[in-house]
């Protein structure tokens, strides 16, 4: 069983939030960032000061603390990561902890996981500053109709997640799809991780 990221947990939880109508004032432009797929932001809003971390790239030595936008996946990870805690804490301060009434969490991290891994795989494996739909995104891939077809399933399941009065077919129903297009970004090495 693979290790999950703190960004799958943290974003996951930010979608069962959204799923269930909870009032995201209090994290408003976090939550907007996240709706928007705008990981770069996102990143960025709940930065906090990091040890400097440094970065070997073609011949280029870093050392920034800040989340860049041409920080490999890896990197902005690791960087975000004590701010990505920090945050979570903070939401479940707000929150608390409890249970959606159709999805289990691993569905909603899996959700967390499947967008961010296309959105930095179409984009080199790096965040983008540059706000880019998801349909956008997947259309963007090097993959056949048929195999794009199978993660726009995915990315309406989470349009759903995040918009649930949008919803047209039962969770159970869309759970499914999104499953088929989970398997088919794993089997295609198109995440992350």
């Amino acid at each position: 069983m693979k290790e999950k990221l703190i960004i799958e947990v943290v974003v996951g939880f930010m979608y069962k939030v959204q799923k269930n109508g909870l009032n995201v004032s209090m994290f408003k432009k976090e939550f907007a960032a996240i709706r928007h797929g705008d990981y770069f932001d996102f990143f960025n809003l709940i930065g906090e000061q990091v040890d400097f971390l440094v970065t070997y790239d073609n011949g280029k030595i870093s050392m920034e603390k800040d989340v860049l936008e041409e920080d490999i996946a890896f990197v902005a990870l690791t960087k975000a990561g004590p701010s990505l805690r920090n945050f979570y804490c903070r939401c479940l301060n707000e929150y608390g902890s409890f249970s959606d009434l159709n999805l289990e969490d691993v569905d909603f991290e899996r959700a967390a996981l499947f967008e961010l891994s296309l959105r930095m795989h179409a984009n080199g494996k790096r965040l983008s500053h540059k706000r880019t739909t998801f349909e956008k995104v997947i259309e963007s891939l090097s993959l056949t109709d048929s195999e794009k077809e199978v993660l726009h399933e995915g990315r309406r399941f989470i349009n759903n997640i995040k918009r649930p009065d949008n919803l047209k077919v039962p969770w159970c129903q869309n759970i499914e799809r999104f499953n088929k297009a989970y398997q088919l970004m794993v089997s295609k090495q198109l995440t992350i991780t």
